[in-house]
């Protein structure tokens, strides 16, 4: 590539499976351009219309589409073809998604014309993509605290649908404001569910499935382990009761945290109106089995009788569940030195992954590098193989690791894993922005693929502009990557 195809392929997040440039005038996207939409299989009028529809929001014109008819083929149904040249813009596509993702790309490449105080159109670079994800889940997880404005999450969702994420995991730490269970929201912050509701609508319009989370074993208390916080009983101590006396886990022997948490799940997996999966969670499950009723189970029996309960639940609504991996393997075995890690050798768990059903997706949280233990350049990830040599389908799950995020894409591929569900957690802001969003997807979509610049700010910058217009964003704290420019704490004259 020459120089100026090397910065215009750096505008592509992530990068295109094959990208070719091929010299000559431009492609002006204008009104009565000509462009030809062939679909595989047969043509289809609502994606004529679609593609008119995303004409008039990213550019303003209304070209001359015609459709045509394509072979069908074997390739992913996000699977798109683009071929520019000066006089026709040509996009092949076997359905919606392979549109959406197909204009995504277009407007990332798309420049606006020279030589002119305000914009007077755009053009395209005459090019051939060829291009189909690596892997069919590319996931991100996204938290809602109660210090995580609701728009904060659209611009994310936004721009990972842009980047051609199409599952977005949503955590909120005990602010959906349950109908069922009011108790279980922290009632001055309630999130507001006709915005929430829009969010879910959103998804569907960009592309991503918005995945509800609910914690069904650790993180009972719906607030971070370091605050001491706990979204039930800090205001109902009544009901301690539900929960192991520390508060941390849920109490698995009494009948009433089952029937509470059901009430729970349902609710939210009807107001993300029935997506194809829910996560359970079930991480870091401390104090697991503390109370004296559980103590006299065995916690083995306990947990699988939970898990197996709310697998069956969801299975009658069509849908799979995904949990975290990290309780089902001990902590003290040596396979697994230097990887995530959490059940102990008294909770006697590493047996239950063998009684649970191959259709729970394990979702296996490593953040470090490709090699945990230097001494062995070949031990890298065993947890993932354990759980994929065991039946389940596995989730990759990184999450600030420069080297671990592209390393763990191309593990997907190689061991033929489920996908990668990128987390966030509260620590995704500034320069960690492009990493977890520009890292993460393109390991994602194609993992081997190098890219010839890697994911830079002002490619992040420029991408989270386009898709926050629709936003309408007036306040300066509402912009970028960041809320504020300096932390408070460094600004002169402050405390």
């Amino acid at each position: 590539m020459d120089r100026h195809e090397l910065i215009q392929s750096s505008r592509l997040i992530p990068c295109p499976k094959s990208l070719r440039f091929a010299g000559g005038a431009p492609y002006a996207i204008q009104k009565q351009a000509k462009v030809l939409l062939n679909v595989r299989g047969g043509a289809d009028d609502s994606l004529k219309k679609r593609a008119e529809s995303l004409f008039r929001e990213y550019w303003n014109v209304s070209p001359r589409i015609t459709l045509g008819n394509a072979p069908v083929s074997r390739k992913s149904p996000e699977a798109y073809e683009i071929t520019v040249t000066e006089k026709l813009l040509t996009v092949t596509v076997s359905g919606m998604d392979g549109l959406l993702n197909a204009f995504k790309t277009l407007r990332q490449l798309a420049e606006a014309n020279r030589g002119t105080e305000k914009v007077t159109g755009y053009f395209l670079v005459p090019c051939v993509i060829k291009d189909e994800p690596a892997m069919a889940f590319r996931g991100i997880h996204l938290c809602i605290f109660p210090e995580t404005p609701l728009w904060d999450i659209e611009k994310t969702l936004r721009l990972a649908a842009y980047h051609k994420f199409n599952y977005a995991v949503i955590e909120a730490w005990g602010l959906f404001p349950f109908r069922s269970h009011p108790e279980f929201c922290w009632a001055d912050l309630a999130l507001d569910r006709h915005e929430l509701k829009r969010l879910v609508r959103l998804g569907k319009e960009l592309g991503i499935t918005l995945i509800p989370q609910f914690n069904l074993l650790g993180h009972a208390s719906a607030c971070r382990e370091i605050t001491g916080k706990h979204v039930v009983l800090d205001r109902h101590p009544e009901l301690e009761p539900l929960f192991e006396p520390a508060g941390w886990t849920w109490c698995l022997s009494n009948p009433e945290s089952r029937r509470i948490l059901t009430d729970l799940v349902l609710e939210l997996f009807d107001f993300f109106e029935k997506p194809p999966f829910f996560h359970i969670g079930c991480d870091e499950a401390y104090d697991m089995g503390s109370c004296f009723e559980c103590a006299k189970h065995e916690l083995k029996d306990l947990l699988k009788d939970h898990i197996l309960y709310f697998r069956e639940l969801f299975r009658k609504r069509g849908a799979k569940i995904i949990m975290w991996h990290d309780m089902l393997i001990d902590r003290n075995d040596p396979r697994w030195t230097g990887y995530v890690a959490h059940g102990k050798e008294e909770h006697k768990l590493s047996e239950l992954y063998r009684e649970l059903p191959k259709d729970i997706i394990i979702a296996d949280w490593q953040y470090g590098g490709t090699k945990a233990r230097p001494e062995d350049p070949d031990f890298t990830w065993p947890t993932m193989k354990f759980f994929k040599k065991a039946e389940f389908d596995v989730l990759v799950c990184p999450w600030l690791d420069r080297a671990g995020i592209p390393a763990l894409g191309k593990l997907v591929k190689k061991e033929k894993l489920f996908g990668m569900l990128e987390t966030t957690w509260h620590i995704y802001h500034d320069f960690r922005y492009q990493l977890v969003l520009g890292t993460a997807a393109c390991a994602a979509w194609n993992p081997d693929v190098i890219q010839p610049v890697q994911p830079t700010r002002f490619a992040m910058a420029q991408h989270l502009r386009q898709v926050a217009a629709p936003m309408k964003l007036k306040e300066y704290e509402k912009f970028g990557f960041v809320q504020k420019q300096v932390n408070p704490g460094e600004l002169p004259y402050s405390s």
